[in-house]
């Protein structure tokens, strides 16, 4: 038998594989509470990867365009309304100690949005 060649992207499979909203909100409860299950997966939509924004200031202006790995808001309905969480995943190969910086970016882009 053949062994199969494959030409697979790391990225391109994590994105894959945390698309499936079961993983996805499993991952965040053992994360952010502890096994508790707090997120269901029925409650989590994809989101548009892509964030674009136009910086300004003064006389300067610049666009700038990113994409996460993996974004989905949780919307659940309460006695006050409907609550949204945003959730973003970015995945890493290996240490940037500049991540913080460009998630923090990656925000600015959604709630500007």
């Amino acid at each position: 038998m053949r062994e199969k060649k494959q030409a697979l992207k790391p990225d391109t499979v994590l994105k894959n594989y945390w698309s499936d909203n079961e993983r996805f909100a499993d991952f965040f409860n053992a994360v952010l509470f502890h096994g508790e299950q707090m997120i269901f997966p029925e409650e989590l939509e994809e989101l548009d990867t892509e964030e674009s924004t136009v910086l300004e200031h003064r006389e300067y202006a610049e666009s700038i365009t990113a994409s996460r790995d993996s974004v989905k808001v949780r919307k659940k309905s309460s006695a006050l309304g409907v609550e949204f969480v945003i959730l973003g995943m970015e995945n890493q190969g290996y240490i940037h100690y500049a991540m913080p910086m460009r998630v923090m970016g990656y925000d600015y882009g959604s709630y500007k949005k």
